[in-house]
């Protein structure tokens, strides 16, 4: 007895930590206090010590072997102590919107939309792959506008649909190659690097251009969903319309309804605001719930919701903080020692002559490191402020369309990037199956497919 009360104490007491975590994130964001930086490393850092022992032997040996090269790099590079911290907490925003985010969804289980959700797609999507094309467009048009925080919302708002069609993978799939085709023309992406960079190269200009690839790269999601469900008829139901359950439309609009109220709170916070949207959306999960609550007098349900986020999603991130952590110190110590810079040196030169090969080429440049935990922001802006595309055999728009098509693809393929560890954290898979094992061959495909496309077009453009 005496253990279980020493067990649960401790739970309680680290999921305490990480919610101070988060709240010491969010205030040194407009206090820019060392002090806080220090006390929410070391929350951090214990944390960490905790969760290691728990987590299975691949994801510990790989996060305690970016750690260690990490810190090599950084003891050659006769570093500061406060490059050691800045490195440390290099992926401490990301965290804090990993923490938080969960909470964006609670104001859509205040009253039961499942059911009617459930009546809907009984009536109007019978077929896994209706189901996978509303996710597919629900996720591209919600992270467009909010980023990263649409796995977390589409993940809570459709997982429970999933079930009906015995269809997690396929799911999975839809959702964040949908969320990752948001990455050719969304503004929220941190790709938006390359048009400060190359003045000529105008968003403008690649925006309609960019919503055409989003199509195509979706069209091959789904066609090769397709042809899994043609190939495996029998793992996946077919839901067939109850006749004595009608649709409340009004809940479905009520459902929508709040739907384009959360996206709005994230984008009225981030246009008045201007803040850094790993700010503005863990900001805009602690005031839409409250909002959403006060509005519809739901101040039961929204105090069920948040016990649930206390008892439940602060358990799951914990072991996730983890690799967040890991991987981006890994990423920071390479770019300080200038490791990183010299990945793009690695080109042959024989490549100029062949662009399709070459834009192919410097896409796994990013690939590659990401499989590791180095971030597409490390190598993608070591290659956009270290190479010159004209000495590559590329023009700029080729180059800048090579550089957003190589981020966005990344992030697919990485364990280690956000998309892929928040859905680690709601799956319980490991990180690795939720994103290179999942979507190799689709990457290997839209890889060709875009290096060939983007040569041909990338020139026009110009």
């Amino acid at each position: 007895m005496d253990d279980l009360i020493k067990a649960d104490r401790l739970k309680r007491f680290l999921q305490n930590l990480v919610l101070i975590f988060a709240i010491l994130r969010l205030t040194n964001y407009f206090v820019q206090i060392l002090s806080l930086q220090i006390i929410s490393c070391v929350i951090m850092l214990f944390v960490i010590a905790y969760s290691l022992p728990k987590m299975d032997y691949i994801s510990r040996r790989v996060i305690l072997g970016m750690f260690l090269i990490g810190g090599i790099l950084l003891a050659l590079s006769s570093t500061t102590a406060k490059q050691w911290l800045m490195a440390l907490l290099s992926n401490a925003n990301l965290a804090t919107l990993l923490i938080l985010a969960p909470m964006l969804s609670a104001p859509f289980f205040y009253e039961d939309y499942q059911s009617d959700l459930k009546t809907l797609a009984q009536a109007k999507m019978q077929t896994i792959l209706g189901f996978c094309l509303l996710t597919t467009v629900a996720s591209h048009i919600v992270g467009v506008l909010v980023g990263v925080g649409t796995v977390i919302i589409m993940y809570d708002l459709l997982n429970p649909l999933q079930k009906m069609y015995n269809a997690e993978t396929p799911f999975l799939k839809a959702l964040s190659r949908g969320y990752n085709s948001s990455g050719f023309w969304s503004p929220a992406w941190g790709s938006v690097i390359v048009y400060s960079v190359y003045p000529d190269v105008k968003w403008t200009t690649i925006v309609p251009l960019a919503i055409i690839f989003a199509i195509i790269f979706n069209g091959i999601s789904l066609g090769s969903l397709y042809f899994e469900t043609k190939r495996y008829p029998n793992r996946y139901k077919t839901l067939h319309p109850d006749t004595n359950t009608p649709i409340r439309w009004n809940k479905i609009a009520a459902m929508l309804a709040l739907a384009l109220a959360m996206v709005g709170t994230i984008v009225v916070l981030n246009k008045i605001t201007k803040w850094d949207l790993m700010l503005v959306v863990p900001i805009a999960s602690i005031i839409f719930p409250i909002l959403s609550a006060f509005v519809q007098n739901k101040w039961q349900p929204y105090k069920g919701e948040m016990v649930k986020f206390y008892n439940t999603s602060l358990i799951k991130v914990q072991s996730q903080v983890a690799l967040y952590a890991a991987a981006g110190f890994l990423g920071k110590a390479m770019d300080i020692s200038g490791v990183g810079a010299m990945i793009p040196k690695l080109l042959p030169h024989w490549l100029i002559s062949y662009s399709p090969l070459m834009i192919a080429a410097l896409v796994l440049l990013m690939i590659i490191p990401s499989l590791i935990g180095i971030h597409p922001a490390a190598t993608g802006t070591a290659m956009v402020t270290a190479l010159v595309p004209a000495s590559l055999g590329l023009d700029n728009y080729t180059f800048c369309l090579t550089i957003i098509f190589g981020w966005l693809i990344t992030i697919l393929a990485s364990p280690f990037s956000a998309t892929s560890l928040i859905l680690a954290t709601n799956t319980g898979r490991s990180n690795w199956a939720v994103s290179i094992i999942m979507n190799w061959k689709f990457c290997l495909a839209c890889l060709i497919v875009f290096s060939y496309l983007i040569s041909l077009i990338g020139p026009a453009l110009g």
